[in-house]
C-alpha cells in the first residue's frame, strides 16, 4: 500500500504530452487539409489591402460563403465582398452580369432546404508571378463546409486559384479566378 508522499507524488506528475519525442524534426504546419482556419467569412474585417495574400484569402471567403435563410439571392456574396472592395471593376462587372432565371429557382430550393455554405481559405500560395510586378495568381487551399436540412454538415477541400492587380494605389483586388477545383456553383467559374 503506497503512502501519502507516494501518492502526491504521483498526482503531481504530468500527464503525458503528444507530437514527436524531444529532438526530433517535425514539418513546420499540418497537413493543408486539417489546417485551422486564420480568416473567418462573416465577422472578419477587411484586410490591409496592400498585402495580396491577405486579400486573397480574406475576399474568395466572403465571395463563396453564403447562407440561403438569410442572403437575399445568389449574388450575395459577390455583394458582400464587393463591399469590402475585393474585385477589379472589370472582374465585377463580369460576376455580376447576367440575370437570375434558373439561378432563382435553384436559389428557392436551397432557401427551402436551409442550406448555407462556409468557406474558409486554409492557405494561399503564390504561383509564379511575384507581388513586385503587379500581378500575382494564389493557388488556394479552400475548406468548404455545406449544410440543408439540418443534415450533419459535409466538408470538401479544393484548390481554386485567384488573380489578383494591384492599382496605381498599392491595393491588391481579385481580377479574375479559376474555380474548377471548387465542386460548388459560384460565379467566375
Amino acid at each position: 500500500m503506497r503512502d501519502s508522499a507516494e501518492q502526491a507524488a504521483a498526482s503531481a506528475t504530468p500527464p503525458p504530452t503528444t507530437g514527436p519525442p524531444p529532438g526530433a524534426s517535425q514539418a513546420p504546419g499540418p497537413p493543408l487539409a486539417t489546417a485551422t482556419a486564420t480568416i473567418g467569412t462573416e465577422a472578419s474585417a477587411p484586410p490591409d489591402p496592400v498585402d495580396p495574400a491577405a486579400v486573397a484569402v480574406h475576399c474568395f471567403a466572403r465571395w463563396q460563403s453564403f447562407d440561403a435563410r438569410t442572403d437575399p439571392g445568389p449574388g450575395a456574396g459577390v455583394e458582400r465582398a464587393g463591399t469590402d472592395d475585393c474585385f477589379t471593376p472589370d472582374f465585377l462587372a463580369q460576376l455580376t452580369d447576367g440575370g437570375a432565371g434558373e439561378e432563382g429557382e435553384a436559389w428557392e430550393e436551397l432557401r427551402a432546404r436551409g442550406a448555407r455554405s462556409t468557406v474558409t481559405v486554409l492557405a494561399a500560395t503564390p504561383l509564379g508571378d511575384t507581388a513586385a510586378t503587379g500581378r500575382v495568381v494564389y493557388l488556394l487551399n479552400v475548406r468548404d463546409t455545406f449544410t440543408a436540412d439540418n443534415a450533419t454538415p459535409v466538408e470538401t477541400v479544393s484548390t481554386p486559384t485567384v488573380t489578383l492587380l494591384r492599382d496605381t494605389a498599392g491595393a491588391w483586388r481579385i481580377a479574375g479566378a479559376d474555380l474548377s477545383g471548387d465542386a460548388g456553383d459560384a460565379p467566375g467559374r
